[in-house]
């Protein structure tokens, strides 16, 4: 029989259909993929930015996938395979009250990876209209569990510092992080006012020969939105 798979993004669905015995969390990372390349290739994953860009959409799914095989996957990869422009559908946005803010609107980022390609498919340069910027996003979800009394029974902190890169050429970026930063509860290295989280995993990018001596992270940025590290913190 035929079994059915999908993953829910911004509040549509991204199903497929298989009649084969596959893993299903092979077919939900593919989904997430896909997902998120469109998202890099319109800059919102929207049902208007999708509508638009429809026959943008079907090129870069036709080069993902060969007869329901995935093939090429990355964003930087599909640059040098397809050729229609994306059509930029603008974000509602809300300026609020603020003056003179010190950071960006989250809306900044909901732009298009536009950049011109070499040969190998990676960027070479900037459109006229173009800015070379980095979003940098840290993003946290708590979970805690409470008694009757309200006392706090278990809580646990799931984050990721997450970017999104418009940089031209291929530049290598440094992330210094914490210098008091402690993997694993109980490190003995751990001291008060230490920042102490339970496990840390790293995108393949990142290049950790300086992370135990200077807690600093090296890598090339690849194009589109990528996490840069996981971390978890129990209380």
């Amino acid at each position: 029989g035929l079994s059915y798979i999908h993953v829910k993004r911004n509040g549509m669905i991204f199903a497929c259909s298989t009649a084969r015995n596959v893993s299903p969390t092979t077919i939900v990372e593919i989904l997430s993929t896909i997902a998120k390349v469109f998202k890099d290739y319109c800059g919102t994953l929207s049902e208007e930015g999708i509508r638009k860009n429809f026959i943008l959409l079907y090129e870069l799914l036709d080069e993902m996938l060969d007869y329901g095989y995935p093939q090429v996957t990355q964003t930087e990869n599909l640059k040098g395979f397809v050729y229609n422009e994306p059509i930029v559908v603008e974000p509602i946005t809300n300026t609020g009250n603020l003056i003179n803010p010190k950071t960006a609107s989250a809306n900044a980022v909901h732009k298009p990876v536009i950049s011109s390609v070499n040969v190998n498919g990676r960027k070479s340069g900037l459109h006229d209209n173009q800015k070379n910027e980095i979003f940098v996003d840290i993003l946290e979800r708590l979970n805690i569990c409470f008694s009757s009394n309200g006392y706090i029974l278990n809580s646990t902190v799931d984050g990721c510092i997450q970017m999104k890169s418009y940089l031209a050429g291929n530049p290598e970026l440094r992330l210094a992080l914490n210098e008091d930063l402690i993997v694993g509860r109980n490190n003995s290295n751990a001291t008060y006012g230490s920042v102490v989280v339970d496990d840390i995993n790293f995108n393949r990018v990142v290049n950790l020969s300086e992370f135990d001596t200077a807690r600093t992270l090296s890598f090339v940025p690849p194009d589109g939105e990528f996490v840069v590290l996981n971390y978890r913190m129990t209380g």
